[in-house]
């Protein structure tokens, strides 16, 4: 049963992207997702990547779509923008089969050759053991950690590049992160996990707790955290799931 991920974006001009992939398997890897004129419904180019068609537009509204067959058990992960070097530049937002609105992106950002769209989606079910997902955001950089969970353990976070919260963002002040976990009742629903994604000090003092979206219904009710909390080199993100 194939699954899809669709962004759609709004550039500051008023201009709109349709971006799509139409088989992105399970998992936190994810897949790139080109344009699409979906048999030539729409009037845009296919097959090529969103910096490439859009040069030098800059986007400020996406959101995701996330669609399985026949079923509406497909979640979102996480999906970004990413720069020619590979880096995330900003997450997108959005859910599962239903999205009910354009969300406005952290910060801007510019179309050049090189800039790309990742997403990544899991179905969802009564599991400990799905993909964890959390982005952090800051003025200077955002970034993207999962980890797929042990039931009833503290399991850390990493990016992409395998650099733990405090490797990737030292230094930093987070003003917003977002959780998600795509559990079909709930991350601790046999009360012996965490009910959250936490953020830890190098002594263990917590940091941030982080709720996880709940992207079934097509309501995005914003980020998870918006408060500050600054990074420090041996921070590190969990999770802890109990099912």
């Amino acid at each position: 049963m194939a699954t899809g991920i669709t962004v759609l974006v709004r550039f500051s001009n008023g201009s709109i992207a349709y971006m799509t992939n139409d088989a992105v398997t399970d998992g936190a890897a994810g897949a790139q997702l080109l344009t699409a004129n979906q048999g030539g419904d729409l009037s845009q180019v296919s097959g090529v990547t969103i910096g490439q068609a859009y040069t030098g537009l800059t986007a400020t509204d996406a959101c995701v779509i996330v669609k399985k067959q026949a079923s509406a058990d497909g979640r979102l992960l996480w999906a970004n923008f990413r720069g020619p070097d590979g880096a995330v530049i900003v997450p997108i937002d959005g859910g599962g089969s239903m999205v009910g609105q354009m969300i406005k992106l952290y910060k801007p950002v510019m179309m050049t050759t090189g800039v790309t769209i990742f997403a990544a989606q899991q179905s969802a079910s009564d599991s400990a053991t799905l993909v964890a997902s959390l982005d952090v955001c800051s003025p200077s950089k955002c970034d993207n950690f999962t980890v797929t969970a042990v039931d009833g353990a503290n399991t850390e976070l990493l990016n992409k590049d395998g650099a733990t919260i405090g490797q990737s963002m030292n230094g930093l002040v987070a003003t917003q992160m977002t959780a998600r976990y795509p559990q079909s009742i709930g991350l601790n629903n046999a009360l012996a996990g965490v009910s959250a994604l936490f953020v830890t000090a190098s002594d263990g003092a917590l940091k941030a707790m982080v709720p996880p979206q709940s992207n079934s219904s097509g309501v995005y009710a914003g980020p998870s955290i918006t408060y500050p909390v600054r990074i420090l080199q041996n921070d590190s993100a969990f999770v802890n799931s109990d099912t």
